[in-house]
C-alpha cells in the first residue's frame, strides 16, 4: 500500500495576535517528529511505501499539495491535527477526498486527545488515532491491507465505534521504537532562530511530564515519564551527525527530570568524541549542581530554556507551577556562570494576575539577564485546568473552543482571560518585548555572541519585522 503522512499548511490559526504571529513566524521551522516516528515505525516493519509531506519546510500551499497528492496516488493519508490549526487540517482532509473519495483519511495528533468524537464526525475523516500513533496506526494500515475490520484495534476510532470507551494509547517502553529516520524528510531545510547555525534538528529522549501546571493542556501533563536509555539516545545523535547536522534541540518536556540519565548521555557523547551543540528545556528548580553543569557543557550544551512563566511567587503557586523565585534566580546565575546560555518563557494575563504583577514579571525577565526571552499572552487552552474551572464557575460564559471546533472558519474572538483588558495586555506584552530586546547592553552582547553571521543577519531582520508589525497604542 502507498501511505502519505501530511503536516498541513498553516494558513488560518484559531487565534490571531499580530505580535505573536510575527514572532512565531520568525522562530524557525522544526521537524514534524510525531509523523516521523510513525513513518519510521511503518517503514521498518512493513513493505508499505510511505512518504511525509511537511508543507512548512517545503513551503507548499494547497495548490502544490494537491499536485503532490495526485502524483503520489496514495491509498491512505494520515493528517496531523492540532486544535490551533484545525481549519487547515480539515481543509487538507477535504482536499484529499476531493481528489479521490476512495483514499482513506486518518486523523492523528493532540487535537484528538480533546475532541475525538467531534473529529470522527467530520465527513472527510475515516479513522482517528487516539494517543501515540506508532503501534495503532501500524495495526490500522495492516487491517486495511488485509480487508479486516479495524474497530477492535486499541486507539482506533471509526464511525462504527464512536460510542466505545477508547483508551488513550501510550507506549510504555519507548526503547522498543526505532529512532526517527530523518532521511524521510528534507532534513536540511529545518532552522531555528536561537541556535548557533542552521540547519538544525530536534530530538525527544523521553515522553511524559510529571507536573500539572493549570495553564497547560498537553497530552503529556501529569504522566509517568518514560525514558530512552542513554545508549539509544547517543546512537540517534550519531545518526544525526552522519547527516551533517551539528545543532540539536532536545524537545523533552523536562530534559533534566532525571539528571543521572543525562549524565549517562553526556558521558557517552564525551567518550565517543561527538562534536555537537545542543539546547534543551527544563524547569528552573532542578537543582543543577556546578559539576553537572560542567559535564553538560563539556558534552556540547549551549543553551537551556526554562519555563519560568511568572516573576511573582503568588502567581507561581496559583498556576500550580510552584517555582521558588529565589531558586529561579540562583539556577539562572549558576547556568550563566557555567558558560551556558539561558532562555526564559514568560506569560502575562494569567488568572487573578494584577497589572502590577504583570509588570513585575516583565521586570523580572530583564533582571535575570537572560540571553533570550519569550513573552506571551495567556489564553485559556481547551481541556486545561484553568479553562475547565472558568467554565464551571461562569468566568467564561460559553465553551468557545468547542464552538470553534464546530466552526473553525472563524477565529476565537475572546482569547484572553475575561476579567483582563485586552488593550492593556497587548500594550504590556509589546512593551516587555521592547524592554528586554532593545536594551543597548543587550544589543551589544548579541553582536558579540558566538553565532554564525547568517544567524545574526536573520535576527537583525526579524527585529525590524517585529517593530513594523508592532501593535499601535495611542
Amino acid at each position: 500500500m502507498k501511505i502519505v503522512l501530511i503536516q498541513p499548511p498553516r494558513t488560518k490559526g484559531a487565534i490571531f495576535v499580530k505580535l505573536h504571529k510575527t514572532v512565531s513566524e520568525e522562530a524557525g521551522i522544526y521537524p514534524t517528529l510525531g509523523l516521523l516516528y510513525v513513518a519510521t515505525y511503518i517503514s521498518t516493519r512493513t513493505k508499505h511505501k510511505i512518504k511525509i509531506i511537511d508543507c512548512a519546510s517545503e513551503k507548499y500551499d494547497y495548490t502544490r499539495l494537491r499536485e503532490v497528492i495526485l502524483s503520489e496516488k496514495p491509498d491512505i493519508v494520515g493528517i496531523y491535527f492540532c486544535t490551533e490549526y484545525l481549519y487547515d487540517s480539515l481543509k487538507t482532509a477535504r482536499l484529499v477526498k476531493d481528489i479521490d473519495r476512495k483514499i482513506i483519511t486518518v486523523a492523528g495528533g493532540p487535537h484528538l486527545f480533546i475532541y475525538p468524537k467531534e473529529t470522527i464526525a467530520e465527513p472527510d475523516i475515516d479513522y482517528c488515532v487516539y494517543g501515540e500513533g506508532e503501534v495503532a496506526f501500524d495495526e490500522l494500515v495492516n487491517s486495511i491491507d488485509k480487508d479486516e475490520p479495524p474497530e477492535k484495534i486499541p486507539g482506533i476510532i471509526s464511525k462504527k465505534n464512536t460510542n466505545k470507551r477508547h483508551e488513550l494509547q501510550r507506549i510504555q517502553d519507548i526503547n522498543l521504537l526505532p529512532f526517527p529516520d530523518r532521511r524521510l524528510l528534507s532534513f536540511n531545510k529545518y532552522k531555528s532562530f536561537i541556535t548557533y547555525s542552521n540547519p538544525i534538528t530536534t530530538i525527544v529522549t523521553s515522553r511524559g511530564c510529571a507536573f500539572n501546571c493549570y495553564y497547560c493542556n498537553s497530552i503529556e501533563r501529569g504522566q509517568k515519564v518514560r525514558f530512552l536509555n542513554p545508549q539509544k539516545v547517543v546512537e540517534e545523535i550519531e545518526d544525526i551527525v552522519k547527516l551533517g547536522l551539528r545543532d540539536i534541540l532536545f524537545f523533552d518536556e523536562n530534559f533534566f527530570f532525571n539528571t543521572k540519565r543525562i549524565e549517562g548521555i553526556c558521558d557517552e557523547i564525551i567518550s565517543r568524541r561527538i562534536k555537537i551543540r545542543w539546547h534543551c528545556r527544563s524547569r528552573a528548580d532542578m537543582n543543577l549542581e556546578k559539576s553537572f553543569l560542567k559535564k553538560i557543557g563539556d558534552a556540547g550544551c549551549r543553551m537551556i530554556q526554562f519555563g519560568i512563566e511568572s516573576g511573582t511567587q503568588r502567581i507561581q503557586n496559583y498556576i500550580n507551577k510552584k517555582l521558588n523565585i529565589e531558586e529561579v534566580k540562583k539556577t539562572i546565575r549558576d547556568v550563566k556562570d557555567a558558560g551556558i546560555m539561558t532562555y526564559g518563557n514568560f506569560m502575562i494575563g494569567l488568572p487573578t494576575e494584577t497589572e502590577d504583577e504583570m509588570k513585575h514579571t516583565l521586570k523580572f525577565a530583564v533582571e535575570l539577564n537572560l540571553d533570550y526571552a519569550s513573552i506571551s499572552t495567556f489564553n485559556p487552552l481547551p481541556d486545561s485546568m484553568f479553562y475547565k474551572m472558568a467554565l464551571n464557575d461562569g468566568t467564561i460564559g460559553s465553551d468557545y473552543w468547542y464552538e470553534y471546533v464546530k466552526n473553525p472558519s472563524r477565529n476565537v474572538k475572546y482569547y484572553w482571560w475575561p476579567p483582563h483588558n485586552k488593550e492593556v495586555i497587548d500594550r504590556l506584552n509589546f512593551d516587555g518585548f521592547k524592554k528586554f530586546y532593545y536594551r543597548p547592553l543587550y544589543l551589544l552582547k548579541a553582536i558579540f555572541r558566538k553565532q554564525s553571521i547568517s544567524q545574526k543577519i536573520w535576527q537583525l531582520k526579524s527585529a525590524f519585522k517585529v517593530i513594523i508589525n508592532a501593535p499601535s497604542h495611542k
